[in-house]
């Protein structure tokens, strides 16, 4: 089986099997881009008034109509020979292809459409499962649309956007291993040390600020710090645009998607009864998921849950995950699961979620409002999508994968190795039929450039969607310095 499947988001493809790409991806090289300023980013209303809101999975005696009806069959779709997997929009009836969608929303270590807060530090790294590469000190980026609050420091390993306006105090120092924007002024009791550009619309009040490229701030903005810039200082206007995905039209309608997996599933083929997860008691369950698309009413209780996942699986959820005990995946060598959530995930017991040395291969999509709440007994598995929720923990946390919220919450310091594998799960999309949206749900696979509408090669970092930079080979990933 190939090392990186397109991913199950949904149960939905194209009617012929033509649409199938078996090519081995292309080699990687060294990528360095240059940085650019843009246009302001629409506000967003990432408020907690939206907390609880997701619409319920509705009853459906029959496949929700999403404007195609074109399904896969389950052998091409475990063996990973079949047309790619699309999604869609109930409402609109438009379809993407799920990797793309994986490859648009985990671009980032860490993204929040509010605020973040960690009372102690944050620490992100990258590593390539697929590649098999090591941890590097860039390629995981941070990206807060408002404020990001701390009491401690930052060593952020990629580049770092704050879009709020209120201005960030570090109570240690901050260091950058790419690009640094921030929308207010930045003030440190330790050293600032930006790798590439640094962008201030703002004072910067700190004992040492070092640059290693230019660095950017309008005219009347001052810098009361012993400085070191590498290049120049620029006084140009320029804005901050947020850098999360999370204007209503961007969500990802998870519900919807549950709800064609309640519909449409491959339960009958092992007797999977919808009920057979929920309120787990006493010795709990040990279950095998063998390759295929599966639902259940809710996850939760008290004793211990196991999934032995050995293949290519996507999980239905119309509930709540909520498991108080042990909540292990066992992915195998092979194994990668989607697991989508229409209501709220809190999993408070120990357990994982998957294999922290191939994070990119657990993708979590929640619906809910609720609190999402991360622990492991050893590291958080996963990458967890839940743009109406806040993510917290219960202290010290490290997470083996990414993390986007309404708002991240963390008491005490968030440590996170971002999987960059994640970035190529869309390898095997079909080229968008009606024409690539820049940025949006229709993006292109094998990570080219959406310009003018149609996929092709990017020639410069701002062909590509931040904070993706352009590659040598035309190419977009990860900055990688």
């Amino acid at each position: 089986m190939r090392a990186r499947l397109v991913m199950a988001l949904f149960v939905l493809s194209l009617a012929s099997l033509s649409g199938c790409s078996c090519s081995a991806p292309a080699g990687m090289t060294r990528r360095d881009g240059g940085a650019a300023g843009g246009d302001a980013a629409p506000e967003i209303d990432a408020s907690p008034d939206v907390d609880g809101a997701r619409p319920p999975v509705p009853d459906a005696d029959g496949p929700v109509d999403l404007g195609f009806d074109a399904r896969i069959d389950r052998t091409a779709f475990c063996m990973g020979m079949g047309p790619p997997v699309l999604v869609g929009d109930a409402v609109t009836g438009t379809t993407t292809c799920a990797g793309a969608i994986a490859t648009r929303v985990f671009n980032n270590a860490v993204c929040s459409c509010a605020n973040t807060n960690v009372v102690g530090y944050l620490r992100t790294r990258s590593f390539d499962s697929g590649m098999g590469t090591g941890e590097t000190e860039s390629g995981a980026p941070v990206g807060v649309n408002r404020d990001y609050l701390t009491g401690g420091y930052a060593d952020i390993g990629g580049s770092f956007v704050v879009g709020g306006a209120s201005g960030v105090t570090f109570g240690g120092y901050l260091k950058v291993g790419g690009d640094a924007r921030f929308a207010g002024s930045i003030t440190a009791l330790g050293y600032i040390n930006v790798a590439r550009d640094l962008w201030v619309l703002g004072n910067v009040t700190i004992p040492a600020l070092t640059v290693g490229r230019d660095l950017h701030q309008p005219s009347g903005g001052l810098v009361l710090a012993f400085s070191d810039v590498g290049g120049d200082t620029i006084r140009t206007p320029f804005t901050v645009e947020a850098p999360c995905a999370c204007d209503p039209d961007e969500l990802i309608d998870v519900a919807a998607i549950v709800a064609d997996g309640r519909a449409n599933n491959d339960n009958d083929d092992i007797g999977l009864s919808t009920s057979r997860l929920t309120n787990v008691v006493g010795i709990g369950v040990d279950i095998a998921l063998p390759c295929g698309r599966f639902y259940v009413d809710d996850i939760g209780g008290l004793g211990s849950i196991t999934l032995r996942v050995p293949g290519r699986t996507a999980l239905f959820v119309g509930g709540d995950v909520n498991a108080l005990g042990v909540f292990d995946v066992d992915l195998g060598p092979e194994g990668e699961l989607d697991l989508f959530i229409a209501g709220n995930l809190v999993s408070i017991g120990a357990g994982s979620y998957g294999d922290r040395a191939r994070p990119a291969r657990t993708r979590i999509y929640v619906g809910g409002g609720s609190d999402v709440t991360v622990v492991g007994a050893s590291g958080f598995v996963g990458n967890v999508y839940a743009p109406y929720a806040r993510v917290t923990a219960l202290g010290a946390t490290t997470v083996y994968g990414s993390l986007f919220g309404r708002q991240i919450d963390m008491p005490g310091y968030l440590d996170v190795r971002y999987d960059r594998a994640i970035l190529d799960v869309a390898e095997d999309c079909p080229p968008p039929p009606g024409g690539c949206e820049m940025c949006g749900g229709d993006v292109c696979p094998d990570r080219r450039a959406c310009i003018g509408g149609a996929c092709a090669a990017c020639t410069a970092d701002s062909d590509c969607c931040a904070p993706l930079v352009c590659y040598p080979d035309g190419t977009c990933g990860s900055l990688l310095i």
